[in-house]
């Protein structure tokens, strides 16, 4: 599997090389930059899966690289994560808002989880459909399919399973589900991860592959074809 690069572009040294270091340690190609000339030093070498920004580089340096990233109506091409400090609005350009926005302080733990929900997000977006058994399912219209047999699924059931079929055989908790698939500013319960696996199991029993979602007891789910 291709290794996924991310640049972290923060003028405070220790908070970024301390997430550099978390960042590699997972195994993503990271690197750091302390300012926006030195980002687009980077950026005119190299691609990166995700661009993480501090508020912290003034109006004028974000703006400079998030419009090098593209313009786009919802998104920018290379996705952007948001470290701004509480209290403190964030401008951006016009027609650009950043995928993900985490107000500090924050745990370097939660940023490096939201960076691979974006991850899994992009790579999930440039395949047109994910396989996993007899299963198929076709990211563009969430629609799942075994044989001739077809169930379209509702918008959240299509991501978890999206994201199931992209990380099999691993265990995931209810915690980290909500981390992954939901928005860092959108509070939602546990159980609601649970209300959605039942709906997915729901839809996938139709296809005879309910069985690929399993629960591990006392730790949450995983999707895998191996029986315990």
């Amino acid at each position: 599997m291709q290794v996924s690069k991310v640049l972290v572009v923060d003028g405070n040294r220790v908070t970024r090389d301390a997430l550099v270091t978390c960042l590699q340690f997972i195994g993503v190609e990271a690197h750091g930059a302390e300012c926006a000339v030195t980002a687009n030093c980077w950026l005119s070498t190299g691609n990166a899966d995700v661009l993480v920004l501090s508020d912290e580089l003034g109006e004028g340096g974000l703006m400079e690289l998030v419009e090098r990233c593209g313009p786009r109506e919802s998104a920018p091409k290379i996705p952007i994560l948001m470290l701004a400090r509480d209290g403190i609005g964030v401008r951006m350009p016009p027609n650009y808002i950043a995928d993900e926005t985490l107000r500090r302080p924050v745990a370097v733990s939660r940023v490096v989880e939201r960076i691979e929900s974006l991850i899994d997000r992009g790579r999930c977006a440039s395949r047109v459909h994910l396989t996993f058994g007899v299963l198929t399912l076709d990211l563009a219209s969430g629609r799942a399919t075994v044989d001739e047999a077809s169930l379209a699924l509702g918008r959240t059931e299509a991501r978890l399973l999206a994201f199931f079929m992209g990380a099999p055989d691993r265990v995931f908790s209810r915690a980290q589900l909500l981390q992954r698939l939901w928005p860092a500013n959108v509070r939602v319960e546990e159980r609601t991860v649970d209300v959605h696996i039942r709906r997915l199991r729901a839809g996938l029993t139709d296809l005879q592959c309910a069985d690929y979602i399993q629960t591990v007891r006392g730790s949450g789910y995983r999707f895998s074809r191996q029986l315990d």
